[in-house]
């Protein structure tokens, strides 16, 4: 039976409303955007803490939690770099997020045949909250909030530095599912 509680609705709706802010970030309504970018991160955190709390975790939403962020985060990311704005996601970020993100899917179906539920590891959790910190800072950015632009390239450093580590950590586990099951 699917458990459709409180932290699985909570991320049913971010999946769904994601691509739709993201094209309203795309269509240049900034602040709107912002609001909703602010609303869906803090559903993000609000979905895992009444699992906890509530000891509500789910095996559903252990996959829609990651799949929403992804919708959430991928939505204002290629907003951002598509549309015409002036701060614009750097280009070795979205390589590296492609990337991590081919080799997650690619390695879901090993670990899943396996008999193994795909975890994220620490690398990849970090690199999650910190282009959901991203998000926020190109969104300010793009609003001409002064802070927001110097702290901007130091940002993207960390997080291609835990992108590409959370890349080479999710292909290693991927490669030992896979030899474990040929």
């Amino acid at each position: 039976m699917v458990n459709f509680n409180l932290p699985n609705i909570l991320s049913v709706l971010r999946l769904l409303i994601s691509p739709l802010a993201g094209f309203v970030l795309f269509k240049g309504y900034l602040l709107v955007a912002t609001f909703l970018y602010l609303a869906l991160a803090l559903s993000d955190f609000l979905d895992g803490f009444i699992a906890r709390k509530t000891q509500n975790q789910t095996p559903l939403g252990a996959i829609l939690d990651p799949l929403a962020d992804k919708f959430l985060v991928f939505s204002y990311i290629l907003a951002l770099w598509l549309g015409e704005f002036k701060y614009q996601p750097d280009t070795l970020v979205i390589i590296l997020l492609l990337l991590k993100e081919l080799v997650v899917v690619v390695g879901f179906f090993p670990l899943w045949a396996a008999g193994k539920t795909p975890r994220p590891n620490l690398a990849g959790k970090v690199s999650t909250a910190l282009l959901f910190i991203y998000g926020v800072v190109l969104l300010l950015c793009n609003l001409g909030l002064q802070v927001a632009i110097f702290f901007k390239p130091y940002l993207e450093v960390l997080i291609n530095g835990t992108l590409l580590l959370a890349l080479l950590l999710y292909l290693r586990a991927g490669v030992r599912a896979f030899l474990k099951i040929s």
